[in-house]
């Protein structure tokens, strides 16, 4: 008896040793990798941790970054779920796709190019964005048009409004913009619309730091 008490009273201890050994031996993760990607004449670096899953494909690269700081999402899983939206997931999450820019200096001016599908009322939104409705009947019924004073050269996005009844499925902004003969899209939670100057600011950082030699 005397004896099953002591193996008893050790128990703890070997479970804390054992855990530590193999603590010790368990490999430990790969350190992201450097890749390079190709998009037109562009040659871009971006550490691993930036990168979707997925295959790479020709004259594209997508990435996935946390807000505000745009962390690489790999380093760093995060969630941040808004008051009430325990269940939300990957709020935090900020999808950017790079490809080439196909506008150019051409390109028409983001509140032009949608102007005929455009409510005539204004509203200034959070953040200082212009805001319009789409007309129901247009392609894009049921979202809202962002952007910034005077024509949404700097920023522009679609963002989806919220659905009566709520269908489960999260709502969606969509902006584009360009950037050293690149098109910027980033796909993100309306949450973080207000803060789209930061948005922008820390995307542009990020693919100019990319073209980097």
């Amino acid at each position: 008896m005397r004896r099953l008490l002591l193996l008893l009273g050790f128990a703890p201890i070997l479970l804390v040793l054992g855990g530590a050994a193999a603590w010790r031996f368990w490999p430990s993760p790969q350190p992201p990798q450097t890749v390079e990607v190709a998009i037109g004449s562009k040659r871009l670096h971006f550490t691993s941790a930036y990168l979707r899953e997925g295959p790479l494909e020709a004259n594209r690269v997508d990435l996935v970054v946390l807000a505000p700081d745009f962390a690489p999402a790999a380093a760093e899983p995060r969630r941040l779920p808004g008051a009430g939206e325990n269940e939300k997931a990957g709020a935090a999450q900020i999808f950017i796709t790079l490809t080439p820019d196909a506008g150019g200096s051409n390109r028409t001016a983001p509140a032009d190019q949608r102007a005929p599908y455009l409510a005539p009322e204004v509203l200034v939104s959070d953040g200082g964005l212009l805001m319009r409705r789409f007309d129901d009947k247009s392609p894009f019924a049921g979202e809202d048009f962002y952007y910034a004073a005077p024509d949404g050269q700097d920023f522009a996005a679609r963002c989806q409004r919220p659905k009566i009844p709520a269908d489960g499925l999260p709502e969606v902004c969509l902006a584009h913009f360009a950037v050293e003969g690149l098109d910027v899209a980033l796909r993100f939670d309306p949450r973080w619309l207000p803060h789209w100057a930061s948005l922008r600011a820390n995307a542009l950082l990020l693919t100019r730091g990319a073209l980097a030699p």
